[in-house]
């Protein structure tokens, strides 16, 4: 499974998604995070069961610094 999101360019921002991420059960396969001038692209390759996949993703959606949030299955 991969997340892409979109976030504001602020260590806290980038402080907070990297604490949900890391409470989720899922396995971290790959996290890259590429800074423009205003913003953090993040993509984020992970492993877990689907009801753990879509917790993460609703809760990084709930945040006020996620613009924007995209998951892609790339089992199918």
């Amino acid at each position: 499974m991969k997340i892409n999101f979109t976030i504001n360019k602020s260590l806290d921002s980038l402080g907070r998604v990297l604490a949900i991420i890391r409470r989720a059960k899922v396995d971290v396969k790959n996290l890259t995070i590429t800074a423009d001038t205003y913003v953090y692209q993040v993509t984020c390759n992970i492993d877990g069961e689907p009801d753990e996949v879509r917790w993460l993703v609703s809760k990084l959606d709930k945040l006020p610094e996620v613009l924007k949030i995209e998951e892609i299955d790339i089992n199918h």
